[in-house]
C-alpha cells in the first residue's frame, strides 16, 4: 500500500514541468530598434480592437500602439495573474502526508525482528480561517484588476500629452515661419524708405534685429517639433525613426467637449476611480486577514490513521492532533493584522483626499484656461478687425506698407497667443479627464 501511494505521488508530481525561457538582451535590443507601425502583429491587434487600416494615425490608434508596445500594462496584467495564482493557493486543500516507517525489535527475533508500517495523515483545516484567507486573496485580485485600469489611464494621458505637445510645436513653427517672412518683408520696406531718405538707420537696424529674432524663434520651434516627435515615439514604445513620414491626426482636440454634469462626475470619481476601488479592496483584504488571524488560533485537526505489520500481525491505530494554545493566543498576529487594517483605512482616506484634490485643481485649471482662451479669441478678432481697417486705409493711401505689415504682425502675434491659450486649455482638459477618469471627446474613427 505504501509503495503504491509513493508511486501515485511520483506520477502526480510529474504532471507539472519547467521550461526555461532565457532572454537575450542583444536580440531584444535589435527588436526594439526594428519596431514600426507596419508590424504585422500590431496590425492584427489593431484589427482585433476594431480599428481599420488608415493612412493617418490619431489619438485612439496611437493609444492602442502604446498598449501593445509598452510594458506597463503587461506588468500590471502579470501582477493580476499572480494575484489569481495566490487565490488558487488560498483555495487549495492541504495534501495528505504519506510515508513508510520501520522498526527493529531485537528482543523478538522470531519470526522477524522487523516491523513495517505506513504513515498517512490528513489535516482537517479550520475552514473559518481558510474562508477568511480566501476572501483576502479575492480582494487582492480585485485590487490588481483596478491597478490595470489605473495604468491604462496613465498610458492614455501620456499619449494625449505627447500628441498635444507635438500639435502645439508644429503649429508654433508654422506661425513663427510666417512671422519671420513678415519681418523680412518689413526689412525690405524699411530699406526702400531708408534709400528714399524717409526712414532712419535706427529704424532699419531695429527691423533687422526683429527679423533675426523671428528667424531664431522659428528654428527653435522646428527643434521643439523634432523633440516632440521623438517624445511621442517614446511614449508609444517606438524608436523615433518609426514616425518618419507618418501622417498624424490631431482631430482629438477638435472633438473635445465640456462635461455636462461636472458635480455628478466628481462624486462618481470619488467612489468609482480605480485608485479608490483598489484602496477599498486592499482595506477589505486587510479586514479578512484580521479575521483569519482571530479565527486561526487553532489551525485544524490532524487525523493520523496508522497501520503496522508486526510479527505477521496487522496493527491499526488512529491519532488526532491539534495545536494547544498554551504559550500564545496569536496576540502578535492579531496585533499586526489590526495595525494593517488601520493602515489600509488611512490609505483609503488618503487616496480619496488625493483624488478630491486632483479633481478640484483640474476643475480650476480647466475653467481658468477656458476663460483665458476666450479672451485670446476676442483679442484675435479685434486684431483682425484692425487689420481689415488698415487694408482699406492702405488702399486709400492713408497709411504706408510698413504700417500695414506691422498690423499683420500684430494679428500673427495674437494668433500665437491664442495657440498658447488653446494648448493650456487642452492640457487642462486632459488633466480633467484623468482626474474624473471620464472621456470628454466624441468617439470618431479619425481621433
Amino acid at each position: 500500500m505504501a509503495a503504491l501511494a509513493c508511486a501515485v505521488c511520483v506520477l502526480l508530481t510529474s504532471c507539472a514541468s519547467f521550461r526555461p525561457e532565457p532572454i537575450n538582451l542583444r536580440v531584444s535590443a535589435r527588436r526594439f530598434a526594428a519596431r514600426s507601425l507596419h508590424n504585422r502583429r500590431l496590425g492584427a491587434y489593431l484589427a482585433a480592437m476594431g480599428l481599420r487600416p488608415r493612412d493617418r494615425w490619431g489619438f485612439r490608434r496611437l493609444t492602442y500602439v502604446a498598449v501593445f508596445e509598452r510594458p506597463q500594462l503587461t506588468i500590471a496584467n502579470a501582477r493580476y495573474r499572480a494575484a489569481l495564482g495566490r487565490l488558487r493557493i488560498a483555495e487549495q486543500i492541504d495534501n495528505p502526508k504519506i510515508g513508510i516507517s520501520g522498526a527493529y525489535d531485537a528482543s523478538v527475533p522470531l519470526p522477524t525482528p522487523w516491523s513495517v508500517g505506513s504513515i498517512f495523515s490528513v489535516l482537517i483545516q479550520n475552514f473559518f480561517s481558510k474562508d477568511a484567507l480566501i476572501g483576502a486573496a479575492r480582494q487582492n485580485v480585485l485590487a490588481a484588476r483596478e491597478a490595470i485600469d489605473s495604468v491604462a489611464w496613465v498610458e492614455r494621458k501620456a499619449v494625449y500629452d505627447a500628441l498635444l505637445a507635438l500639435w502645439a510645436q508644429r503649429r508654433t513653427a508654422t506661425l513663427y515661419r510666417r512671422q519671420a517672412a513678415l519681418d523680412r518683408s518689413i526689412v525690405r520696406a524699411v530699406w526702400e524708405r531708408y534709400r528714399a531718405g524717409t526712414a532712419s538707420a535706427t529704424a532699419l537696424t531695429t527691423a533687422d534685429l526683429n527679423a533675426e529674432r523671428a528667424a531664431f524663434r522659428w528654428h527653435q520651434a522646428q527643434l521643439g517639433a523634432s523633440l516632440a516627435t521623438a517624445h511621442l515615439a517614446g511614449v508609444i514604445g517606438l524608436p523615433p525613426a518609426a514616425l518618419t513620414g507618418v501622417r498624424l491626426s490631431f482631430a482629438i482636440f477638435r472633438r473635445l467637449r465640456a462635461p455636462q454634469a461636472l458635480h455628478a462626475d466628481e462624486q462618481r470619481a470619488l467612489r468609482a476611480r480605480p485608485a479608490v476601488r483598489k484602496a477599498l479592496a486592499q482595506y477589505n483584504a486587510a479586514q479578512y486577514r484580521l479575521k483569519a488571524a482571530v479565527d486561526g488560533l487553532i489551525n485544524g485537526v490532524k487525523v493520523v490513521p496508522g497501520y503496522a505489520l508486526n510479527q505477521q500481525t496487522d496493527n491499526y491505530s488512529l491519532a488526532l492532533k491539534t495545536h494547544a494554545p498554551l504559550f500564545n493566543q496569536h496576540q502578535g498576529q492579531i496585533a499586526v493584522a489590526r495595525a494593517e487594517r488601520r493602515l489600509a483605512a488611512a490609505q483609503l482616506r488618503s487616496v480619496q483626499e488625493s483624488v478630491f484634490g486632483q479633481i478640484e485643481r483640474a476643475v480650476v485649471y480647466w475653467r481658468e484656461s477656458g476663460t483665458a482662451m476666450d479672451a485670446s479669441r476676442r483679442a484675435l478678432r479685434s486684431a483682425e478687425r484692425e487689420l481689415a481697417a488698415s487694408r482699406q486705409a492702405y488702399r486709400a493711401g492713408a497709411i504706408g506698407e510698413v504700417r500695414l505689415l506691422g498690423v499683420r504682425l500684430q494679428v500673427l502675434s495674437a494668433r500665437i497667443r491664442l495657440l498658447s491659450a488653446e494648448q493650456e486649455h487642452y492640457a487642462a482638459s486632459g488633466d480633467l479627464m484623468t482626474a474624473l477618469h471620464r472621456k470628454l471627446w466624441k468617439i470618431r474613427n479619425e481621433t
